[in-house]
């Protein structure tokens, strides 16, 4: 009776000593990864292609103190241009709308008075006014000379002679103002219409005037902007102006999209503080002139400069994982046919700047060590 129990006993400590083991390796696979050890874990090729995991090393960045400023896209001063007469007139018509492209020279509207018809007209006759004085002018010069006529008589030919000349290329210097060629004007040319051409090429920004309005001198009739130079006009505190060097890497995004980063470099720091706000106007140009084409002048931008370049070794942040207070990664050990063998092992961390974090303990590496650096999290956790 007691060998019956005893049997039986001995019968139950297997079942349950399989039941176990079985457990255990249902436990120490699943979807094709195995924990061999503690401290290893194989990946499956097949895990590793559906599961879009990637190696990368440990590698040397360059992490920088941030400055944030405001700012905005803007062209230098020379590639804006205000358009206006510089003597009034009636608009008779307005040739371009706005956002269409001009060239240097074109005719962006024309006006009308009559006071175009008088500066011509005063033109003309200052000019046949001008021919009869120079003619009397030398007449009497011949004659002082041989002194036949009084110096009195050659003094007013002079004189009246050169106040003519003044008066002459004055309204020359007038006409052209206005567009018109005075050595093309005769009697018969004479036009009460002017046209006001583009001082550059560009696209028209602004249009401020109708067909039929007085038109005042000086008044902005067009703006004009040529978006070839686009650059950067930042405005930084005065406590981080000393920071801030020519060359220094600028980032930059626009606020509706700021997942898109820019770059450009710093490439003038101003000399004065607004006394406003106490800040700084920097000057920063596009690192990639190709990209201007997506800015237009005048569009808000959110930029940091980074200052202070430093270089560390890191690691990109999604292949460490915390578990408690500890920060791991898998190290690549060996390739099977089938499968790879991963050790997990600890690394001390330092900042993370963007998408590395510093690896403070990289001597316990080596140079060809090959780090899981996606999709580690459940691997490890």
């Amino acid at each position: 009776m007691k060998s019956i129990k005893k049997l039986l006993l001995t019968i139950a400590l297997v079942v349950i000593s399989l039941t176990a083991c079985s457990d255990e390796n249902v436990n120490s696979e699943t979807n094709g990864i195995e924990e061999t050890e503690s401290s290893n874990v194989v990946i499956t090729n097949k895990q590793f292609n559906s599961s879009n995991m990637e190696l990368g090393k440990i590698s040397e960045q360059t992490f920088s103190e941030n400055i944030s400023a405001t700012g905005m896209i803007d062209v230098p001063p020379q590639y804006k241009a205000s358009v206006s007469a510089f003597y009034g007139g009636n608009v008779k018509d307005v040739l371009f709308l706005v956002g269409q492209i001009v060239k240097k020279g074109g005719v962006l509207f024309t006006l009308q008075s009559p006071e175009y018809v008088r500066m011509q007209q005063n033109f003309l006759v200052a000019k046949r006014e001008l021919k009869y004085l120079s003619a009397e002018y030398e007449r009497q010069k011949t004659l002082a000379t041989e002194n036949i006529a009084s110096q009195k008589n050659y003094l007013k030919a002079e004189s009246d002679y050169f106040v003519m000349l003044t008066k002459f290329e004055a309204l020359k210097k007038e006409l052209f103002l206005i567009n018109i060629n005075p050595n093309n004007l005769d009697e018969n040319s004479i036009s009460a219409e002017i046209r006001i051409t583009a001082p550059i090429s560009g696209n028209i920004t602004e249009i401020n005037i109708t067909k039929g309005m007085y038109l005042s001198p000086n008044e902005i009739a067009v703006s004009i902007v040529n978006p070839e130079h686009l650059h950067l006009e930042l405005s930084v505190f005065e406590k981080d102006v000393l920071k801030i060097k020519v060359g220094q890497k600028i980032q930059f995004s626009l606020p509706d999209s700021r997942e898109n980063v820019y770059d450009a470099e710093v490439f003038v720091v101003g000399k004065s503080i607004n006394s406003d706000d106490r800040s700084v106007n920097i000057h920063g140009h596009l690192l990639d002139e190709s990209q201007e084409s997506n800015f237009l002048p005048g569009m808000y931008v959110d930029t940091k400069i980074l200052t202070n370049a430093l270089v560390f070794t890191a690691l990109p942040s999604n292949a460490i994982v915390k578990v408690d207070d500890l920060f791991y990664v898998l190290i690549k050990k060996s390739d099977g046919a089938d499968n790879s063998l991963f050790e997990k092992r600890e690394i001390k961390i330092g900042e993370t700047v963007g998408e590395y974090t510093k690896v403070l303990n990289v001597q316990e590496f080596s140079d060809n060590d090959e780090i899981l650096i996606k999709g580690a999290f459940n691997l490890i956790n």
